[in-house]
């Protein structure tokens, strides 16, 4: 009787340290606008709730070697899930700064449609501008939600 209880004692507590609450979404105009800290090649962490649509994070992956005094082809990555009951379209713009708040290039996805009720990974294939991708320190990104 006590190897029953033990064994459901941990089985409840495994339960539990694997059982967690999403992390929450902020509440977010529309259009969404925030600057965060960006390492080019690694994902920025959004976490914001526009009308519904969460928004997770982005990504900005350069596809090849990144040479001064070129354009490189690069992969620009949305991601999230639209909760609302319908479809959605979302225009993207993402402003590259160096640490002190200078613009150094401005990044526009095409914009994109969102089924209602499904996650979303919208990739985009964009040119940057190499020195553009050395120096970024932020981003501002920028988000409008239609429906």
């Amino acid at each position: 009787m006590k190897r029953v209880i033990v064994a459901l004692v941990v089985a409840l507590a495994a339960g539990g340290a694997f059982a967690q609450d999403a992390p929450a979404y902020a509440p977010g105009e529309n259009p969404f606008q925030g600057d965060y800290a960006i390492t080019i090649g690694q994902p920025v962490v959004v976490r914001v709730d526009v009308q519904g649509v969460h928004l997770d994070g982005v990504n900005v992956t350069p596809l090849g070697e990144v040479k001064s005094g070129e354009r490189v082809k690069c992969e620009v990555a949305v991601d999230g899930a639209n909760t609302a009951d319908r479809k959605a379209e979302l225009t993207t713009v993402l402003l590259l700064e160096d640490g002190d708040g200078k613009p150094l290039e401005r990044v526009t996805l095409d914009a994109f449609k969102v089924k209602a009720g499904r996650e979303f990974r919208e990739k985009q294939r964009l040119p940057i501008d190499a020195a553009s991708l050395m120096e970024a320190k932020r981003v501002y990104l920028f988000v409008q939600v239609s429906f």
